[in-house]
């Protein structure tokens, strides 16, 4: 409109004219009382240049007394985008600035205030448009700096003007000046404000005037609501009458442009008004429709009646998409089941002509007419306005634009409110298939079909197609810019339609299998799936359209991958049982058909950047997926097209249009997903890289974007892998060396000359260095002695500069763990020296690097004669050993223990620097995991390599007893330092120890001194963790008949802890002499009491665990024979804790032999089935429903225990169904248990129970829901 124009005009003027630079700059010296009185009186000069630079001047004055520019040039953008926007919902508010009023009020007088105001307010009458646009400038910033009485007497003024009918010509500067007044004061003097100008807004727009002032009227109101709707008071009791007079304008004002902006007005206020008001203002919109619809039937006869009715009929519904936009969420669910059948009448199905009707009825011999008059029959209820729509252009037009505010509306309640619009989703749906390929005035033809029917032609008659579609494209191009297809807006509809569509993918993301499998009625008696419809519509001939078509399936593509992940759904090629998950066949019956579909975009030679854009984005995606985006068909001819997009042949290519630049940067990332991912078979890849794209890719380095070149150096760095693995055994040996070799000389010479530039961006340095490490990972034989030694020295460089030395250390260690081939003697020792100076710095992540990186580098390429080296790197890692980070001591020590074995000489350093730390980080209670294990090593490395003597480390151990005796688990730890020692030692030492251990432990005696208690329980820990690692009974004759009576008179000690050392160390001890313990364990369980029932499960629990941590499943494989049947005799145990302890032995049995004990558990269950349960609780008497009901507690205990424990999910899957019977039970206990089971499943494995959500877990779920049982 001519008001958008003019506000941007006057903007953009006040902005950029020179003249107010310079004049700026000119007065900024001063900004005293008599310069403002100056300016004030030049603002009345008869030459318009003069007030102009009078105002400008004036403006930067009032910038400096408010305290800064700043907040005038944010206002006057806000002011601007409220401007701008109104068009839409009208709904957003802009946020305002702060106010200083302290500081502001200071600097100037009232009686100054009130004269620069009156000037200001006087200027915006000046006959000169650059006047009145700084005028308004000035205005903006102004209201940030006078008092809170001049912006009320400003407003006052403004509103004069906007509301004199005789100001006509200057209304649009007022209306600006007072929104601008609006949205630039300080949010205290919203209320005061609102108070002036809510009232004379009403008033003017009810007093039936002008359309321009009513207009002017809503727009200032939808700036009021959106700034201070909800926080001041003078607003918020004005809603009602606000409210009221908007409907009415709907009902009553003469012209669409009156309803439009009431509708917006309405839109804005709905967001701030209260649920009462907002369900009554609902409520009155859908009375008003009804009403209208039944004047509208009632006046059929009269066409100015009817044609006054349906324009009323329009402005409710698409004041009602409005309100839905803006807050669908907030609805009931009656209000939204009676908006929506509303929407979908007026986007009935079959209204959404194609341009290929016609032709579909000329082939199936249908009369046109007779076939017209049978749709209109059919149709005659659910089109009310058919009829005018096709004689009338203007109505076709208005029809449209009402069948886009609908599919906005379902937008916006498919993304807001999925839930309450559920029952509704599959009518809009189909309305929105239906509409996706509603285009009345464009004949697609049969193309699709006759590819169909002609599939198994030959390769010409392909080719053929593609080119008539290029032309199609081409043609199409030149006719938008011809004559924009006159003027033909139902791609709007369209654009909306794929809109909702999207909405509805992005509801169904958690389990779209629907939109894949699911047949939805468009039209004509046709059905469509969901996504083939989408692949279909990618023919789209607008450009907007078809982004929207390529974006929806992009989205819904990346959800089904999501959910494939998860195990929702399965892509094809997949172990995970599909009976009770859907299998989508991505492979074969999509990707060929989206490939040929993308690359027919692709080719187009003019225009359409974005759907090319987007059609690459597509295929990225698809490379996630299994299969990728094909064999080598598919990959060479996307190679292709990608190679179009690279190619620089001639000169007048190096010139090309700036928005190709990101084309090439879509197209390199495509390539480097295609390469980075795993779905394709790699002598294809190597086959289309050799073939077409590679010379490409290594010109693409030369690019002048950054963005483009970092990414062509990601691909790059993806390419030597193909080079390595990309052959078969057929290959001649010959032939693939001259490859490699050329591919290693291209590749180095791309990446040489960004790796050693230092003026280039940073992000380009790091890709360069990625690039290198692949490079000498992969191909370092193919490149000769001069180029490696380059690379090296390069690297080197960057490891030393502090920009880069993070990603250089990263691809130093990757370049040393890929080959131990690659000599990297030239830059061995600097580097190590230069990592082992960073331990000293305080950047976390800079130490955890060069720590990763020592380890590897040392490993693979030390060097046995560099004692001097590795001490010095020893005492650089010997601080980093704390307990106050972990992850760092635990780098640290393997670090020490890879320097410590390959240079056994620098065992004096490991002793003076790093074993004092690492003693006392094993008294202390925080060591566990990972740092746990890593100190084992290093002792056990320090022992081997004779680094310390073992009485001498022995001893230093026991000596941190009184440091341990603090925590029982800094005990542990420490028991476990000794067995690891011991186990390592000479036969000789180990009896030696052994012996003073059963010493220790003979009598099974309980000291009454602490000190003497302590030493007992490490002895009761070492034995066993020694026993663990080394067979008992091939050590001293009789020691584990001995250690087993010991551990077992130990269950009758008083201490608590010496109980739990000795049923810790009984099976541990197992573990190594497995026929000595385990049969005594079992045995006992069946003849003790409860209490030492409890111990021996503790026992056997640990060697189940530590059995598996050793030697896998298979290492209890031959032992559940044993141990289930008495594990099976305690699940009934009344003891609560007896059973927590069954259940984690049946747990952790089934992480190891998930098989055979989860068909075990499933026939327990069907076995103790039958529980009989009364209101939830068992009858005390009744003995085998109470033995059931235990029964089935530890099952699904042990369950939940082993789907935390990370069991086979395929095997899991297989019994979950059998499992999920424990959810029948009525029993509180049992359900309660198996409710907790399926949650562990949920949390940890959703794809066991994807399947069986709807048949078997959510019916017990809302059983549950409605328990009212009282305690």
């Amino acid at each position: 409109s001519s008001y958008t124009t003019f506000y941007s005009y006057i903007q953009g003027h006040a902005s950029k004219d020179p003249r107010s630079t310079e004049h700026s700059m000119s007065s900024s010296a001063s900004s005293s009382a008599t310069n403002i009185h100056a300016l004030l009186k030049k603002t009345e000069h008869y030459d318009k240049d003069e007030r102009y630079m009078a105002t400008s001047d004036l403006c930067e004055v009032l910038k400096r007394t408010r305290g800064g520019g700043s907040s005038a040039t944010a206002t006057t953008t806000n002011t601007a985008t409220a401007t701008t926007g109104r068009s839409n919902t009208g709904i957003s508010s802009t946020s305002s600035n702060s106010h200083h009023a302290t500081s502001s009020s200071s600097s100037l007088d009232a009686a100054t205030e009130r004269r620069i105001c009156t000037a200001v307010l006087r200027l915006l009458h000046d006959k000169s448009n650059d006047v009145q646009a700084i005028a308004v400038k000035t205005l903006g910033v102004l209201l940030t700096t006078v008092q809170e009485e001049q912006v009320l007497e400003i407003a006052d003024s403004l509103a004069d003007q906007v509301l004199d009918a005789s100001k006509s010509e200057l209304r649009d500067v007022y209306a600006i000046g007072l929104r601008t007044l609006v949205q630039t004061i300080p949010p205290r003097m919203g209320d005061p404000t609102s108070g002036r100008l809510v009232g004379r807004l009403l008033e003017g727009i009810r007093g039936q005037q002008e359309e321009e002032i009513v207009l002017c009227c809503l727009d200032i109101l939808t700036d009021l609501l959106g700034r201070f709707g909800s926080t001041a008071v003078a607003m918020t009791r004005q809603h009602e009458p606000i409210l009221q007079m908007c409907l009415a304008q709907i009902h009553s004002a003469e012209t669409v442009v009156v309803r439009k902006r009431a509708g917006t007005t309405i839109g804005c206020l709905s967001v701030v008004l209260s649920d009462t008001l907002l369900v009554s203002m609902v409520e009155r919109l859908l009375g008003q429709l009804l009403q209208q619809e039944q004047e509208e039937e009632a006046s059929s006869s009269s066409n100015t009646n009817k044609n006054s009715n349906k324009n009323n009929t329009r402005a409710l519904i698409r004041t009602m998409c409005t309100v839905s936009g803006a807050v669908g969420h907030r609805l009931q669910q009656p209000q939204i089941d009676r908006i929506i059948p509303i929407f979908l009448k007026y986007t009935n199905p079959e209204e959404a002509l194609t341009g290929d009707d016609d032709d579909i009825d000329d082939e199936e011999g249908i009369d046109n007419g007779a076939g017209a008059v049978a749709e209109d029959t059919m149709n005659d209820e659910m089109a009310p306005m058919s009829d005018d729509l096709i004689q009338d252009e203007g109505a076709m037009a208005v029809a449209n634009e009402l069948r886009e505010s609908c599919f906005m509306g379902f937008e916006s309640f498919v993304l807001r409110c999925p839930t309450q619009v559920q029952p509704h989703l599959n009518k809009i749906i189909q309305a929105s298939l239906a509409y996706m390929s509603y285009d009345p005035n464009y004949s697609y033809g049969n193309d699709d079909e006759a590819e169909q029917n002609n599939h198994d032609g030959d390769d010409d008659d392909n080719m053929d197609y593609e080119d008539d579609e290029d032309d199609e494209y081409e043609d199409e191009d030149d006719e938008e810019e011809d004559d924009d297809d006159d003027d033909d807006e139902s791609w709007k509809v369209r654009r909306s339609a794929i809109r909702a569509l999207k909405a509805v993918v992005e509801c169904q993301k958690h389990d779209p299998t629907t939109l894949w499998t699911q047949y939805y009625p468009t039209r004509r008696n046709q059905s469509a799936i969901v996504a083939m419809a989408l692949v279909g519509r990618f023919k789209e001939r607008e450009e907007n359209c078809r982004v929207g078509v390529l974006d929806c399936f992009t989205r819904l593509l990346a959800v089904t991958i999501k959910a494939a992940e998860a195990g929702v759904v399965v892509i094809q090629d997949s172990q995970m049982d599909t009976s009770t998950v859907t299998n989508i066949d991505l492979r074969t019956a999509y990707a060929p058909a989206l490939v040929k579909a993308c690359e027919k975009l692709l080719s187009v030679k003019k225009g359409g950047e974005r759907s090319k854009s987007h059609a690459l984005a597509l295929l990225s995606t698809l490379c996630k997926a299994p299969g990728g985006v094909g064999g080598q068909t598919e990959i060479t001819s996307v190679f292709t097209h990608i190679q179009s997009f690279l190619a620089s042949a001639g000169s007048n290519e190096l010139h090309r249009e700036a928005s190709s630049k990101t084309l090439r940067l879509d197209a390199l990332s495509l390539v480097h997903a295609m390469l980075a991912c795993h779905n394709h078979n790699p002598i294809h890849v190597r086959k289309g890289l050799q073939q077409s794209l590679l010379p490409q890719l290594c010109q693409a380095v030369q690019e002048q974007w950054y963005k483009v070149i970092a990414e062509a150096l990601r691909a790059l760095a993806a390419v030597p892998r193909f080079f390595v693995i990309g052959y078969d055994a057929n290959d001649d040996a010959s032939t693939k060396k001259a490859e490699m070799d050329s591919v290693a000389n291209q590749l180095y010479t791309a990446m040489e000359p960004l790796l050693a530039a230092h003026d280039v961006d940073q992000e380009i340095k790091e890709c360069a260095l990625t690039a290198c490490a692949s490079l000498l990972s992969e191909l370092h034989s193919s490149l000769s002695a001069e180029q490696t030694s380059r690379l090296l020295t390069l690297l080197l460089e960057r490891l030393k500069n502090e920009t880069t030395r993070i990603v250089a250390i990263k691809t130093l260690a990757a370049i040393a763990g890929a080959s131990s081939d690659l000599d990297l003697s030239p830059i061995l020792g600097d580097s190590i020296e230069t990592m082992a100076s960073f331990l000293k710095l305080q950047s976390r992540s800079l130490k955890q690097s060069a720590l990763e990186a020592l380890d590897t580098v040392v490993t693979h390429h030390g060097v046995v004669d560099s004692q001097d080296l590795y001490s010095m790197v020893l005492q650089e890692l010997a601080p980093l050993v704390v307990d106050s980070d972990l992850h760092i001591s635990h780098l640290a020590l393997c670090a020490s223990i890879s320097a410590l074995k390959v240079c056994p000489g620098c065992g004096p350093a490991v002793k003076e620097y790093v074993l004092p730390r690492a003693l006392v980080l094993s008294s202390s209670p925080l060591l566990q995991d990972l740092a746990l294990d890593s100190l084992l090593a290093l002792l056990e490395q320090i022992v081997l390599s004779g680094a310390v003597d073992f009485a001498d480390l022995l001893s230093l151990l026991r000596q941190n007893l009184a440091q341990a005796s603090a925590s029982k688990h800094a005990i542990e730890n420490l028991a476990k330092c000794i067995a690891v020692i011991t186990s390592v030692t000479s036969a000789e030492n180990r009896q030696g120890v052994l012996s003073e251990t059963l010493t220790t432990l003979e009598g099974s005696t309980t000291p009454e001194d602490p000190a003497a208690l302590k030493k007992v329980q490490l002895a009761l820990l070492m034995s066993g963790d020694l026993g663990r690692i080394v067979d008992l009974t091939t050590t001293i004759d009789g020691l584990a008949e001995k250690l087993l009576t010991i551990y077992m008179g130990y269950f009758d000690s008083p201490s608590e802890d010496l109980k739990n050392a000795a049923a810790f160390a009984l099976g541990r001890a197992a573990v190594g002499a497995q026929s000595v313990f385990l049969p005594a364990i079992v045995a006992a369980l069946e003849s003790n009491n409860q209490k030492k029932q409890y111990l021996l499960l503790s026992a056997l629990r640990a060697f189940i665990q530590c059995s598996y941590q050793q030697s896998g499943g298979e290492g209890v494989a031959a032992t559940l024979p044993v141990i289930m049947p008495h594990l099976e005799n305690h699940c009934s145990d009344t003891e609560e804790g007896v059973r927590t302890m069954v259940a984690e032995c049946m747990g952790s049995l089934t992480c190891m032999q998930p098989a055979k004990m989860l068909e075990k558990l499933s026939q327990m269950v069907e076995a103790h089935a039958f529980i009989t349960a009364p209101n939830g609780t068992v009858d005390p008497a009744d003995t085998v429903s109470k033995n059931n009901s235990l029964v089935c507690w530890s099952i699904a205990t042990s369950i939940k225990l082993a789907i935390a424990g990370k069991a086979d999910p395929v095997q899991m899957a297989i019994f979950m169904p059998r499992l999920l019977k424990l959810l029948e039970q009525k029993e509180l206990g049992c359900r309660n248990a198996a409710l907790l089971m399926v949650y562990s499943a949920v949390h940890h494995m959703p794809q066991v129970v994807a399947g069986l959500m709807k048949e078997q877990i959510m019916p017990s779920l809302y059983e549950v829901a409605t328990f009212k049982l009282e305690r």
